[in-house]
């Protein structure tokens, strides 16, 4: 087996037993906070984080950099580039209060599902149109609630140098709540671990970069075209410029 397929291995075996770790004590105090919050499970997305932070402490010759605003809000529609599975703990690890749509099919698992909804995750089912709407329901109500809202901007992982079209959706809701958008620009995890392979790419040392933008506002836009443009022409820009540095280390 080739070193880099070891490599990987052992970040499956080590994730998923932090996460198993993981289960059973966050339940414990989920069970508690259950019938004295309105959100319970944001004490289980807290130690979630912690085992993200923890996952890429211990992740043999991987760097994960986050360069973050001070003066976030409170409560904002995120949309992020989408590289490899690595992206999902990468934001959840300094995401509070969310929600997440993604199309990862473990919605039939019912432990796993249970999991990954209390973590924040929603599963879109694209054969199923009726779902979409009860969705966008629920994200509407978490921004209502001060809460935040997670995308990824291309509804699916790109290259790592070109960004896809951008979907309409975050933009739509950001009209619709007046909520900004808070774009993050992720780089390097494509060249770790690419889409439909289990193997690493490389074992060689390697920095993943995650960088949030300053928050763009709605009122500032004529439509939802125009602040969909301006977004993607800023965050490739920055994807632009965090890949440069890559190839200058």
């Amino acid at each position: 087996m080739p070193l880099r397929c070891i490599a990987s291995s052992f970040a499956f075996v080590l994730f998923f037993g932090l996460i198993g770790l993981f289960v059973i004590p966050s339940l414990i105090v989920y069970a508690f906070y259950f019938a004295f919050t309105k959100y319970p499970e944001d004490k289980f997305q807290y130690l979630a984080s912690i085992i993200y932070k923890i996952f890429f402490v211990l992740l043999p010759r991987v760097t994960l950099e986050i360069d973050l605003k001070n003066d976030l809000p409170r409560s904002a529609i995120y949309i992020s580039t989408h590289q490899s599975n690595l992206d999902y703990p990468i934001l959840g690890s300094f995401i509070e209060k969310y929600i997440i749509m993604t199309k990862l099919k473990f919605k039939n698992i019912p432990f796993i599902s249970l999991v990954g909804h209390l973590i924040g995750i929603r599963y879109l089912d694209i054969s199923n149109s009726h779902r979409e709407p009860k969705l966008y329901n629920e994200f509407h109500e978490a921004l209502k609630n001060d809460r935040n809202v997670l995308f990824f901007a291309e509804g699916s992982r790109y290259d790592g140098v070109k960004l896809g079209k951008f979907k309409k959706g975050a933009f739509r809701l950001a009209f619709e709540t007046k909520k900004p958008i808070v774009p993050i620009v992720l780089s390097g995890s494509v060249k770790i671990l690419t889409k439909g392979n289990f193997c690493f790419s490389t074992t060689s040392k390697r920095i993943i970069r995650a960088k949030t933008l300053d928050p763009i506002y709605p009122d500032k836009f004529s439509c939802e075209r125009d602040m969909l443009k301006y977004t993607q022409n800023l965050m490739q820009e920055q994807s632009d410029i965090l890949n440069q540095r890559d190839l200058n280390v």
